[in-house]
């Protein structure tokens, strides 16, 4: 299974990508999109996103998640 998308707001992470030109944090996206308000579980892949132009992961361990969650973006 990968993740593709912040399934609480069905915004997915190509969306994302194409935002990206212009916002540029995760905090810039979550203002225009809502991603990672819901649950929050679709952070740490949004900065992953944001970092590598990815937009489709593997499910990252709890704790792999937690770290890149906590990293500034």
């Amino acid at each position: 299974m990968a993740v593709d998308r912040c399934v609480c707001h069905n915004v997915t992470l190509a969306e994302l990508k194409a935002m990206s030109t212009k916002a540029t944090t995760v905090d810039e996206l979550s203002a225009k999109t809502r991603c990672c308000t819901g649950c929050g579980m679709c952070k740490p892949y949004v900065i992953l996103m944001l970092r590598t132009g990815r937009t489709s992961f593997p499910v990252l361990p709890p704790h792999e998640a937690q770290r890149i969650a906590a990293l500034r973006d």
